[in-house]
């Protein structure tokens, strides 16, 4: 009765980028390009002293983790300064692996001035804010020479790809993509018209070793129990799934690079994956069968884990500009990380489904109506060499 399409995943195409944000300043003694080339000339930065701002949970927390590891492996030094509770995070992942780490950790705020750590620090990763309030004490503390801090040379700010605007026509997202202005928004433009050495990163979905939001989860929950995977509307939907170690790898890219200064990358794999796709790469790993059931998206996302339509964007500009590229694939990642999520005792525990048996019920309610709907107009999809991918669907 129910459609099962044949999972995909496309490299993304690249397009020439330009970076269309514009700079002011409030009565200015010097000119933008003066301001940007003296910051410029002295960002030069090798083996850089590093702060990271941490969440202390949600699915950006891991990034400060895999973010230490990998400059250290650069020979930077590094200190995290997480926010939230030592006593209650540290009893869990990503915190508890500080326990074993060759940085520096500090717990505090980093909203408040009177938590941030003198430094000296040459460089400035903000994995924590989301908003001006949380994020501009900390800016105003590091970039600014009337501050006690000393300053620094780049200030990096992770921020998210969820504020651009949704696309029918072009749903693939860009740097220059129209955002809303609400959250990350502001932050960026502060940065941007205060004339800070700014670097900014907009991550999708990220997945990987000690993740603290489900995604991949979500489809292991189902399958290894044997239960329908509900997924809104054809399937064919894609999205960005990026393992951490790459992000990370993507963020150190850009430390005391002249040419990342001023810019913003999306912080994403190249490659995009259907929503089909995504169940078919987990049911590969559990050697089992995915029974996928397609249901309208009027019906809303019950406990479906991404938005109802795409959600991916381009990589082409970190690719070039910062010399990156993915060392991560999601379909062979699957069976690492179902191991992990069998070893986590999860399949175990008792998972509420009510959300799903109340859309079930719905579609064994709708019968033959739904299934009308859901076939409409609709006309198969074809798989394409990836050359020939575009970014309109």
């Amino acid at each position: 009765m129910y459609t099962l399409h044949a999972m995909f995943s496309v490299n993304i195409s690249s397009r020439s980028i330009a970076d269309r944000s514009s700079l002011k300043l409030r009565e200015p003694r010097m000119s933008a390009k003066s301001i940007r080339a003296t910051r410029l000339n002295k960002l030069e930065v090798r083996a850089a002293r590093v702060l990271i701002a941490n969440t202390k949970g949600g699915g950006h927390a891991p990034f400060g983790l895999y973010l230490a590891k990998e400059l250290l492996s650069l020979g930077h030094q590094v200190t995290i300064l997480n926010d939230g509770d030592p006593a209650q995070l540290m009893t869990k992942d990503p915190f508890l692996q500080y326990n074993n780490a060759d940085f520096d950790v500090v717990w505090g705020n980093p909203a408040d001035v009177n938590s941030l750590p003198p430094g000296p620090f040459d460089v400035v990763y903000d994995n924590n804010g989301k908003d001006l309030a949380a994020c501009q004490p900390m800016i105003d503390a590091y970039c600014f020479s009337w501050s006690k801090f000393s300053r620094i040379k780049q200030y990096c700010f992770v921020s998210s790809a969820g504020m651009c605007k949704e696309n029918p026509i072009e749903p693939m997202v860009f740097e220059d993509s129209p955002c809303k202005q609400k959250g990350h928004y502001f932050v960026e433009e502060y940065l941007k018209t205060s004339f800070v050495p700014y670097t900014i990163f907009r991550p999708l979905y990220p997945y990987g070793k000690f993740t603290q939001k489900d995604c991949e989860q979500w489809f292991m929950d189902r399958i290894l129990r044997n239960r329908p995977v509900l997924i809104p509307g054809s399937g064919c939907q894609l999205v960005s799934l990026s393992h951490y170690e790459d992000c990370a790898r993507l963020m150190a890219a850009a430390l005391g690079k002249e040419r990342a200064v001023y810019q913003t990358y999306n912080l994403t794999s190249p490659a995009a994956v259907s929503f089909d796709g995504v169940a078919l790469a987990v049911a590969k790993a559990a050697g089992k069968e995915a029974n996928i059931i397609h249901y309208p998206e009027s019906l809303g996302k019950g406990a479906w884990p991404f938005r109802l339509g795409h959600f991916f964007a381009s990589a082409a500009k970190a690719q070039k500009e910062l010399d990156w590229e993915p060392k991560h694939n999601f379909t062979q990642d699957m069976e690492e990380c179902l191991s992990r999520y069998v070893a986590s005792g999860r399949l175990d525990k008792g998972i509420d489904f009510s959300k799903d048996d109340e859309l079930l019920a719905q579609i064994e309610a709708g019968g033959t109506r739904l299934v009308e709907e859901m076939s409409g107009d609709s006309k198969p999809f074809v798989l394409l060499p990836l050359d020939q991918v575009t970014p309109f669907f």
